[in-house]
């Protein structure tokens, strides 16, 4: 076995392994506070970054890996979406004041709904790619949803959050 492979499979344990903790998170409740929730995020973040160096190793390992890793990786991804999903949609359905009220409110939130229209735009194509069985597409199909409804609460959010003060 290559060297790359070797770290691609040692990659592939360590995701496995973050999708695990974030998933206990998950079933640990709804993060309490903004902080909190900004500490998920970024394991979240980190979860796809590794995917995203996985991806770019796969071809330098030639036929070494299984024949469907490359599928199996999206969903990885995939799950790890439907991870942070539920997450997500938890925390903004009953926010705390810091996310309605606070000055950086406006600007969280904003982020918070780029980074789910994106993952909406390439939820569909990664479907696709993860050749994925028939119940696993209607619980994408859940997280899919949700992903709608995050961005309409969100929006609903940040017309009642504070708007930062761009001239005085």
């Amino acid at each position: 076995m290559g060297k790359v492979t070797d770290i691609v499979i040692r990659m592939a344990r360590k995701l496995t392994e973050d999708i695990a903790a974030l998933a206990r998170q998950r079933d640990a409740g709804t993060p309490k506070t903004f902080p909190r929730f900004r500490e998920i995020r970024n394991a979240h973040l980190d979860i796809q970054g590794l995917i995203f160096s996985i991806q770019e190793r796969i071809p330098e390992t030639g036929q070494e890996l299984p024949e469907n890793f490359s599928q199996w990786v999206i969903r990885q991804k995939l799950g790890d979406i439907a991870i942070f999903t539920d997450i997500s949609y938890a925390f903004i359905s009953d926010p705390p004041l810091a996310l309605t009220s606070s000055l950086g409110a406006y600007d969280v939130l904003l982020a918070e709904q780029k980074a789910f229209r994106e993952t909406l735009a390439a939820f569909d194509m990664m479907l696709m790619e993860a050749g994925i069985d028939d119940k696993t597409a209607d619980e994408l199909d859940a997280t899919r949803s949700k992903i709608e409804k995050i961005l309409e609460m969100i929006e609903t959010l940040l017309v009642k959050s504070p708007k930062i003060l761009e001239e005085f």
